[in-house]
């Protein structure tokens, strides 16, 4: 695969995801598996972004020390507030869905922080790329999704 060029946070979201499918056991193999996905990336800045989103070695199972992600949204290091901060490009909402934009590859990191949130007015999400979709209860439901997302993000409106 062809080496990309990602931000802090793509890269990021990669590692949160990698850690989180399977049994990475070291930083070197962790490394490999980014470059097996295109993404080059040192091994100071991997030990810097493994800091930044709290991943942790524990005792596996089977006895071997295996990174994991410690946080209360799963996200180590990425609470929603941080990740609407980091994020967030738009929010908007038509009916009962707020759709919100992110970075190219941030969608399923996105979506995840808001799952792990556990907010009661959010039915569920779905993520591609750039895009979540967010399914609230009702229509004054996905207004309140999106003023709190755009509060945590700092920001006035949801459109660019």
């Amino acid at each position: 695969m062809p080496e990309q060029t990602m931000s802090r946070t793509q890269r990021q979201a990669a590692i949160s995801d990698l850690i989180s499918r399977g049994l990475v056991t070291s930083q070197s193999q962790l490394k490999a598996m980014l470059a097996d996905e295109g993404m080059i990336v040192t091994q100071p800045t991997l030990s810097k972004d493994l800091a930044e989103i709290g991943a942790i070695r524990v005792r596996s199972p089977q006895g071997g020390l295996v990174y994991t992600l410690s946080d209360e949204t799963g996200i180590p290091g990425a609470t929603l507030d941080r990740l609407c901060t980091d994020m967030l490009v738009s929010a908007a909402a038509s009916g009962n869905l707020v759709v919100v934009h992110t970075p190219p590859g941030g969608a399923q990191y996105f979506a995840t922080g808001l799952d792990k949130a556990g907010w009661d007015s959010v039915l569920g999400c779905v993520a591609g790329d750039d895009t979540v979709v967010i399914v609230a209860r009702d229509h004054h439901a996905s207004q309140r999704v999106v003023a709190q997302l755009l509060s945590f993000a700092g920001t006035v409106q949801g459109e660019e």
